[in-house]
């Protein structure tokens, strides 16, 4: 009876120690582990304590570029002052944040990136785009680029966009990569505010107030434009369905300008419309290819259907009624060549005319190319493509005709390798 007593008085202490020992713990919060939103695809995730979905994505791409042809003559400097081989390294950070609210889904997107490359350019009188053909002989990395950067709102009434992304004009620009030689595609990022109406059936229509001025759409010519009064107005109708894409699509833009060289800023302004006009088409096609094409004219706006290769601008002279026309076309297929293996070719025109002269010049181009993808989110390839400038009447471009040729040819190619997360 003893024995049986001390164990259970032994007992007794041990227990009355651990209860102790554990009320002297402190308390640990419970960890709140991040959780998979399956609610707007795949990579999404809950901010940790709130229910808003973050999705982190991004790329990493290194490229290598040759150009021969006629560059020497073609962007107005000996061709041993271009850098016919050049390489370019550039890095995307992308995150893409979704949250359900009692106003609809509020959507913020923003895409920064920074660039190893080309640079610095020469600009040839009357030439094609010396962009392409960057003429420092050294270069290095540049600031950071904020590639897009803008919020959404989307209910029953339809999406309301404020920021930097791509314009409501824009339809397709080209699959092809298009570094330093490709396809005269005149689309691009603006600064807007825009709001889209869902019809039903694939169908919705954008109303967009645009800034040119962030997207290059201020195109100066024989004259500069005065200061911006106005921002563009834009508009498209689309339709979406299973057989592909459509869509129609206009801008309107104010041109602010003096009437007569050499004009002060007391004299009074002879302001005028611009505008542009296009249309779109994507059709799927047997085999998993797709077909995609846009087309479009314009005056006093060529930068809205074209990148103007032959820098002529929107307007000719001081007068702001002598608009420079123009009129473009690209299309392109692009579709698996087999497994792994994917390819593209396009095509495209561009034709402008200067009012008041007619200097005119064609740029056509063709680009083919192809990438291999071994893994989900890594490809690479390479790609081939050729320019040619024509130009029919160079007298009003303030260009001796009898120290330039008349056409030029431009050949390109190039390889590059991405990364994709």
């Amino acid at each position: 009876m003893k024995l049986k007593s001390l164990l259970f008085g032994s007992a007794a202490v041990l227990a009355a120690g651990t209860g102790a020992l554990a009320a002297d713990l402190p308390y640990v919060e419970p960890v709140d582990y991040v959780r998979i939103c399956d609610a707007f695809g795949a990579g999404f995730y809950y901010i940790p304590g709130t229910d808003t979905c973050l999705k982190v994505g991004g790329y990493v791409r290194v490229e290598s570029h040759s150009v021969w042809g006629d560059t020497d003559i073609l962007y107005g400097v000996h061709e041993g002052h271009v850098n016919n081989w050049t390489t370019r390294a550039r890095g995307q950070v992308n995150l893409d944040a979704r949250t359900q609210t009692d106003y609809g889904l509020v959507r913020a997107y923003i895409a920064l990136e920074m660039t190893v490359g080309p640079g610095a350019t020469v600009t040839a009188a009357g030439g094609p785009p010396s962009a392409v053909f960057p003429t420092n002989p050294n270069y290095d990395g540049s600031g950071p680029n904020l590639a897009a950067a803008y919020v959404q709102v989307s209910n029953d009434w339809g999406t309301y966009t404020a920021g930097h992304t791509g314009s409501f004009f824009d339809f397709w620009g080209g699959q092809a990569w298009a570094t330093r030689l490709g396809l005269d595609a005149g689309t691009g990022e603006a600064t807007l505010f825009a709001w889209t109406f869902a019809g039903g059936n694939g169908f919705s229509f954008t109303v967009s107030m645009e800034d040119p001025a962030t997207i290059g759409r201020r195109r100066n010519g024989d004259d500069d434009y005065e200061g911006q009064e106005a921002p563009d107005g834009v508009a498209n109708i689309r339709l979406d369905s299973g057989w592909g894409s459509a869509q129609i699509m206009g801008a309107v833009r104010h041109i602010h300008d003096y009437a007569t060289a050499g004009a002060t800023i007391d004299d009074v302004s002879d302001d005028d419309i611009g505008y542009a006009v296009g249309a779109g088409l994507s059709l799927n096609l047997p085999g998993g290819w797709v077909f995609r094409s846009q087309g479009g004219y314009s005056e006093g706006a060529i930068s809205y259907i074209s990148n103007d290769p032959g820098k002529f601008g929107d307007l000719n002279g001081p007068n702001p009624d002598n608009q420079n026309e123009s009129w473009a076309f690209r299309a392109g297929l692009a579709g698996p060549l087999m497994n792994n293996v994917s390819g593209w070719i396009e095509g495209g025109w561009t034709h402008v005319l200067e009012d008041g002269n007619n200097d005119e010049y064609d740029w056509w181009a063709i680009v083919a190319g192809a990438s291999w993808s071994p893994v989900p989110g890594l490809y690479m390839g390479p790609e081939v493509a050729y320019n040619s400038y024509d130009i029919t009447n160079v007298d009003g471009n303030g260009i001796n005709p009898a120290d330039i040729r008349t056409d030029y040819d431009v050949w390109g190619a190039m390889w590059r390798v991405q990364r994709s997360f």
